[in-house]
């Protein structure tokens, strides 16, 4: 019995031996894999930096982002070989620059945590709160905690465009005014509309004006009382943009408004001694690509022609020259970024839309252009 259990429970050496080495192997094995997934994740740390897709950020798509407004996702919109089009193309071009999106969030929010607490202060139209929106849906879509508290305000109603197939006209993915975002770190961004559709318990049509009479008193500018969450502290960076409300003399107007009493004054106002002045980001308007001779909205011809495309791209964009030709970087204002989108028409919404984007596409490239302007600054 004793041979028969020593059998059973001692093998001979020969099968002792062949374990081991099965052991040996298997260890082996386990920090051959660990030492490759470092290695990998070290690599991974580069591309990043390198700004090199990775695989666990697919990006948004077809009100997938919590935060998106349902008329600006030609996915969810689609209804018609042109509509596929649209979503298509602008969908194409997002996520073959998505690696423009992963740089300007990895040097933003990285280990090195660049932006600093910095407190953002976004004014301007609908097209600006697309910007917002495109900011705040990358974030999300991370996946990495670099979001930390966002509030966004639905309106139990929204207006319809006509053209539109709007299913949504209240409450989530429908529209919203004010908005704000806190992110990793204590950045801030917050987002009020100027014009466009709003109600004017949280939007700020004469923002310019307040902004030029606290310049005046104090040297300083501040959040105002329109935003979604109170800020922490004062304004650091001003990112505005005068938008499509306005156009010919209206337009230079504006424009010139901002430079000479609002980005002049408080990049030389020596009043400002308590904190340091904001930095000033100014992004051209993006272009228009309505059926006319320069792609700029005409209600008269635009209804006279009945056009429901969009031209696939224009000349020059008559609003960006105008600002281009009043806003000088170190002047009047620190940055001056090109919307860069003449090409760009078959990525707007389409259906008698030739103002906004397609979402997910071309601003969200501008938005993360946007985020390295400020990271830089």
């Amino acid at each position: 019995m004793v041979g028969l259990v020593s059998s059973q429970h001692s093998p001979p050496s020969k099968f002792i031996s062949l374990n081991r080495q099965i052991i040996v192997a298997v260890i082996f094995c386990v920090f051959a894999i660990a030492n490759v997934r470092k290695q990998n994740f070290l690599s991974n740390l580069e591309a990043y930096e390198e700004g090199i897709v990775f695989s666990n950020h697919v990006g948004y798509f077809n009100l997938s982002c919590p935060f998106e407004m349902a008329k600006f996702s030609c996915a969810f919109l689609e209804r018609s070989d042109a509509d596929r089009a649209r979503t298509t193309t602008s969908r194409d071009y997002y996520f073959e620059n998505l690696n423009v999106v992963h740089r300007a969030f990895w040097k933003a929010f990285g280990s090195k945590n660049h932006l600093r607490k910095k407190r953002i202060f976004m004014i301007g139209d609908s097209l600006t709160r697309q910007l917002f929106i495109a900011l705040v849906c990358n974030a999300f879509e991370l996946h990495n905690a670099i979001l930390d508290h966002v509030v966004v305000p639905w309106k139990d109603s929204w207006p319809c465009v006509s053209g539109h197939a709007c299913t949504i006209r209240g409450g989530n993915h429908s529209g919203f005014d004010a908005a704000s975002a806190i992110f990793r770190g204590g950045t801030e961004l917050h987002f009020v509309p100027h014009h466009g559709w709003r109600d004017r318990n949280t939007s700020e049509e004469h923002a310019l004006e307040r902004l030029s009479e606290e310049i005046r008193n104090t040297g300083m500018v501040t959040f105002g009382k329109k935003t979604a969450l109170p800020p922490g502290g004062p304004v650091d960076v001003l990112a505005y943009n005068v938008g499509v409300h306005f156009d010919g003399q209206n337009f230079r107007d504006e424009v010139d408004f901002f430079a000479n009493k609002v980005g002049f004054p408080l990049m030389n106002n020596e009043l400002n001694n308590t904190h340091s002045r904001p930095q000033i980001i100014y992004t051209t308007t993006p272009t228009q690509h309505f059926h006319t001779p320069n792609g700029v909205f005409n209600k008269e011809i635009v209804k006279k022609g009945g056009f429901w495309n969009c031209m696939d791209r224009v000349e020059s964009n008559p609003r960006a020259d105008v600002e281009k030709d009043i806003l000088a970087p170190g002047v009047n204002v620190d940055v001056l970024l090109d919307s860069d989108d003449l090409n760009k028409g078959i990525m707007h919404v389409g259906k008698s839309d030739c103002s906004h984007y397609c979402m997910p596409g071309a601003l969200d490239i501008v938005a993360a252009r946007i985020l390295d302007a400020i990271t830089a600054i």
